[in-house]
């Protein structure tokens, strides 16, 4: 299933990415959009892993318009139920990811050491407003914490990187060692993006 999840996350995240900055524009809207998503996350609470959120998708499709009926919002005819239900499975997922943020990242550290991989993603958090990505080289530990941020009242994105040492025996982060690349900002998404291929490089053929 691990395909199939990769590609049900990101259908999540598009659709959260495309009807947030949508529906912001309108008060009232937004403020029924975010408490219908909430009640849809709400129906989803008993889904505890990733592979179970992504059967629920497939078997459960009509649950947007499920709620949109029931909660009867002045503003529903106006909500896109498809991109509503994928917004909601992306915040039940997220909710997933920071709930058992350890136990994910010692079953994909498992599962990277089994396929040989030579870096694995321990965590990651995506929102239209920013992101957080946790990459570890599983030999060393070395890792690639690379984050956004975007405020309504800041004219461009924000974008961050470091290295730092994890345990490579289960990914814990090792608060008492400095960082192996002290925090540094980029003004563009383009050199974030150079500078975290050049960190793997670099990081990844150190012993």
């Amino acid at each position: 299933m691990p395909v199939e999840r990769d590609e049900a996350i990101a259908t999540w995240r598009r659709a959260e990415a495309r009807v947030y900055p949508a529906v912001m524009v309108n008060a009232a809207l937004y403020e029924q959009y975010l408490a219908v998503v909430r009640a849809i996350v709400d129906e989803l609470d008993d889904l505890r892993t990733e592979d179970d959120l992504v059967i629920a998708w497939n078997e459960r499709r009509g649950i947007a318009a499920e709620v949109i009926t029931r909660m009867a919002p002045s503003m529903g005819s106006l909500m896109d139920r498809d991109a509503v239900r994928d917004a909601a499975f992306c915040q039940r997922h997220r909710d997933i990811t920071r709930e058992q943020a350890k136990d994910l990242a010692r079953d994909r550290l498992e599962q990277a050491r089994r396929d040989r991989a030579e870096w694995v993603v321990l965590f990651e958090d995506v929102t239209p407003f920013g992101s957080h990505r946790l990459e570890m080289h599983v030999r060393t530990g070395h890792a690639i914490h690379a984050s956004s941020k975007l405020d309504f009242d800041m004219p461009n994105p924000e974008f961050e990187l470091e290295v730092v040492q994890l345990d490579p025996e289960n990914g814990a982060w090792l608060l008492d060692r400095p960082p192996l690349m002290t925090s540094r900002r980029y003004a563009t998404e383009e050199e974030w993006k150079v500078r975290i291929d050049q960190a793997r490089t670099t990081f990844g053929r150190q012993t």
